[in-house]
């Protein structure tokens, strides 16, 4: 009874803890605390030096020539190029500078750390991830492929990456599809994406293992395969190579800007001539690629043509290029040359109102349109490799399936995008 007596008189003055509304409760006041360093990014601006932009960042004298003596090590301050970011650490106790990161391209920075005088330099690799993205949808009236790639808000990649996508995807289909007159409304895509993905959601390297497009209900399967230097590609599903002898376009997705026409008005010379080939629009120093195996039989400056090569092929076939503002390295007479080779940039050399490419296709020396001639195929795949690639093919095949399910099960039930057939 006593101890009883005694527990109950314990709990009946251990002082009570009164119930506070959570929103009444005080509260600590923000402490600032401050950063252990300064963090400043400077960006190298057209006709800077590295020199230039320490200066700006207050990096001067026996710091300076210190800092460029160890830089060397690892780079060459003179190769930089507008746009690299150089980034500045000083601590901020004293405003010392404790380290700073030269951002040589996208997946390189050179790090220097200062230690009193001394400085120390690496070099810092940007890691990647492998992974695969998915992509898919449908044109819908009023856009162009390009334009559903690239505006694709739901898409996984950023739009940089998205704008390389299509040109990739472009790149694949040349030899099928006129993308610039022949993609309609309804047409659809979905392709299996594979990357080395670097932490902003950037690229290293890229390649489409799979795809498939359907232009006016007629399905054009994509599979990548590569069995040897020599033996790679993309193929359909029974081993045919998607690739001709011959490309369309000499330029990465291309806008034709004028076609192949036997009594065009010419816009300088303000009288009806013959338009010989396909004009491509682009900026002033868009590379121009070589669209077939070949040798070059001239590079040099001829007449309206401006700065032209000429290339000579099989079966009696030559390609011209022309209005360009600079050639290709080495570019010479008699040199070969391989297909997608860079063989000079876009410009407005000659009779050109602004930059472009005029691209010509001559059969037997007359000139024939290279939107609408039917290309010499390209050798088929060797039968050594085609039951390895069968295998390839129904995996990547498969690959895709699953992921179009998983795309369409994500899907909201009202969304017009991509429907299974």
């Amino acid at each position: 009874m006593l101890a009883l007596l005694s527990v109950g008189a314990v709990k009946w003055f251990r002082p009570g803890i009164a119930e506070v509304d959570p929103a009444k409760a005080p509260m600590l006041k923000p402490m600032y605390a401050v950063p252990v360093e300064r963090v400043e990014t400077h960006v190298l601006s057209r006709g800077e030096t590295l020199t230039d932009v320490l200066v700006r960042a207050s990096i001067t004298g026996q710091q300076l020539a210190e800092f460029l003596l160890s830089a060397r090590q690892h780079l060459n301050p003179r190769r930089l190029t507008e746009g690299v970011e150089i980034t500045v650490r000083s601590w901020s106790r004293n405003e010392e500078t404790r380290a700073i990161d030269v951002r040589i391209n996208a997946d390189s920075t050179v790090r220097l750390v200062r230690d009193g005088l001394v400085w120390s330099g690496r070099v810092l690799e940007t890691p990647v991830v492998v992974d695969t993205v998915y992509v898919a949808g449908e044109i819908e009236r009023g856009r162009t492929l390009y334009e559903a790639l690239v505006y694709d808000e739901d898409s996984p990649l950023v739009p940089a990456e998205r704008v390389k996508l299509v040109h990739h995807l472009a790149e694949v289909y040349e030899f099928k599809l006129d993308f610039t007159r022949e993609i309609q409304p309804g047409d659809t895509y979905r392709l299996v994406y594979e990357r080395e993905r670097r932490p902003d959601n950037t690229a290293r390297s890229r390649r489409i293992l799979v795809s498939e497009l359907v232009n006016q209900s007629v399905a054009y399967p994509a599979v990548w395969f590569e069995a040897n230097v020599d033996v790679k590609g993309y193929y359909d599903v029974k081993g045919r190579p998607l690739k001709t002898g011959f490309s369309r376009y000499p330029v990465a997705f291309p806008r034709i800007t004028s076609r192949f026409n036997p009594n065009r008005y010419h816009p300088i010379l303000k009288t009806r001539r013959a338009h010989a080939g396909t004009d491509f629009g682009a900026s002033t120093g868009t590379p121009v690629r070589a669209t077939a195996d070949g040798v070059v039989t001239f590079a040099g400056t001829s007449g309206g043509y401006g700065r032209l090569v000429k290339i000579k092929h099989i079966s009696g076939y030559e390609t011209r290029y022309a209005h360009l503002s600079r050639f290709g390295k080495g570019m010479r007479s008699g040199i070969r040359v391989r297909q997608g080779q860079e063989i000079g940039y876009v410009g407005a050399s000659g009779l050109a109102t602004a930059p472009h490419l005029h691209y010509e296709l001559r059969k037997n020396g007359s000139a024939v349109d290279a939107m609408r001639a039917k290309l010499p195929d390209a050798p088929p795949l060797n039968e050594q490799y085609l039951a390895q690639y069968l295998v390839l093919a129904e995996s990547r095949q498969a690959l895709l399936g699953e992921a179009t399910q998983r795309y369409l099960a994500s899907l909201p039930p009202t969304s017009g995008r991509l429907t299974e057939d």
